[in-house]
């Protein structure tokens, strides 16, 4: 049976010039690049591209080539925030879940391949 982690709140977040700086209620706080934040975008495009070895390299690096400006935030309903970046994805819905575990260098995804829409 898999041990249910609450997520803490997310306080604030800071946006820098390359990452971004978020504090949550359990006063932690992290720095998240957006080359990161991008990698793993949840979006039906970006997500089959982690699946294989040879697909993520090519992610990889169109994200290195991106020439990052700080982000528009949005919040979406209660429970994520979207990014809205000039220069690459823009179609990812981050939960606060995703964003706890990416700040936590944990893999958002438990590492089981992209299906449909769905892990």
């Amino acid at each position: 049976m898999s041990k249910i982690v609450e997520i803490p709140k997310l306080n604030r977040l800071e946006r820098k010039a390359e990452s971004m700086l978020l504090t949550w209620s359990d006063n932690h706080e992290f720095e998240l690049s957006y080359k990161t934040l991008l990698y793993w975008c949840p979006c039906a495009k970006c997500s089959p591209s982690r699946d294989d070895e040879n697909t993520a390299s090519e992610l990889t690096s169109k994200i290195e080539v991106i020439s990052f400006e700080k982000p528009q935030v949005s919040k979406v309903g209660s429970y994520a925030l979207k990014f809205e970046f000039p220069q690459g994805c823009n179609s990812g819905i981050f939960t606060f879940e995703r964003l706890y575990r990416l700040c936590k260098n944990e893999n958002p995804d438990d590492g089981k391949p992209y299906v449909h829409g769905a892990w």
